[in-house]
């Protein structure tokens, strides 16, 4: 997947706006996500590809991910989460975090199972 170039901010070929370091994006699952070990299964992923943050079960049945990391790594995770979970995933809904929402600090360089 290549990057698109909008101006001054770079845009992923998911329409998600990158910077050229690490930043973060929360990641909306849908489908049948919760009771089938897709959380453990999005946190083996997300070490695999050099990706902080966490993941929770929401209360509408979708999974939500908080995902640190480079551009290129958190474009492989997205890419994982679609073809190798447990259950069923329609779709990735991805948005960038917000400034206050980004302190990786609280992760340092791990990645979590929250509740």
């Amino acid at each position: 997947m290549e990057e698109r170039t909008t101006g001054p901010a770079r845009m992923d070929s998911d329409g998600v706006t990158v910077s050229a370091g690490r930043s973060g994006e929360r990641i909306v699952v849908t489908g049948r996500v919760q009771g089938v070990g897709f959380r453990w299964t999005a946190a083996r992923l997300a070490r695999a590809s050099g990706i902080t943050g966490t993941v929770r079960n929401r209360t509408d049945g979708a999974v939500e991910i908080r995902a640190f990391g480079d551009p290129s790594s958190r474009r492989r995770f997205r890419a994982a989460l679609r073809r190798a979970t447990p259950g069923r995933v329609d779709a990735l809904r991805v948005s960038p975090l917000e400034s206050a929402e980004t302190e990786e600090e609280e992760f340092g360089d791990d990645f979590r199972i929250v509740p």
